[in-house]
């Protein structure tokens, strides 16, 4: 955990941040609002101002997170239409969102209890979920291939997080355009020469 500590301002968010440190650094069971504290710098009683309990806690967390994955999407996709380039550049931002911020990653996919599909929310999934769909509709793909395609694009999106979060690209061209190149290659939604 770094050892900058909170001063002023917006302590919530600072417990944020701080609890996901701890998370990266010993996982969910190592956390407590008592090291969070300690972290930003205040009392141990200080953290129950915002959350009841550690369960509160990661529930910020991951609201936190979605939040801002969510806003991200959006302004990506912020008035384009439905076209391929435009799941492309969505596709894209998803990906660098997140290795821009792999802790985020992490907790989202490997600590928390989100689930998508089958009925359950997960605002930025639905998002790019509608907006896939909406771009295959426009192109004449099938229904039927629909949650195909959204698995294929979805899982290609998760693979290159995780490989570039754990991998030093030296050397080579920008990384956004590495991720746009590898992203347009799902021959489902773009076609291929």
């Amino acid at each position: 955990m770094s050892n900058k500590t909170y001063h002023h301002g917006d302590l919530r968010t600072a417990m944020i941040e701080k609890g996901l440190e701890a998370i990266s650094e010993g996982g969910v069971k190592n956390l407590s609002l008592r090291k969070v504290a300690s972290a930003c710098g205040v009392s141990h009683a200080a953290p129950y101002s915002h959350f009841k309990n550690k369960k509160e806690l990661l529930g910020a967390i991951e609201s936190h997170i979605t939040a801002q994955f969510t806003h991200m999407l959006k302004e990506a996709a912020k008035g384009k239409s439905n076209t391929p380039e435009a799941l492309l550049e969505i596709g894209c931002a998803y990906v660098l969102f997140f290795i821009k911020n792999p802790q985020y990653f992490e907790f989202i996919f490997d600590h928390s209890e989100i689930s998508v599909g089958g009925g359950h929310v997960y605002e930025p999934y639905d998002f790019f979920k509608d907006f896939m769909e909406k771009t295959l509709d426009k192109l004449g793909h099938s229904k039927e291939d629909y949650s195909k395609t959204l698995i294929a694009q979805w899982a290609m999106m998760q693979g290159l997080v995780h490989i570039l979060t754990r991998t030093t690209i030296k050397n080579g061209p920008p990384l956004e355009e590495i991720v746009k190149s590898l992203l347009s290659k799902n021959y489902m939604i773009f076609p291929q020469g």
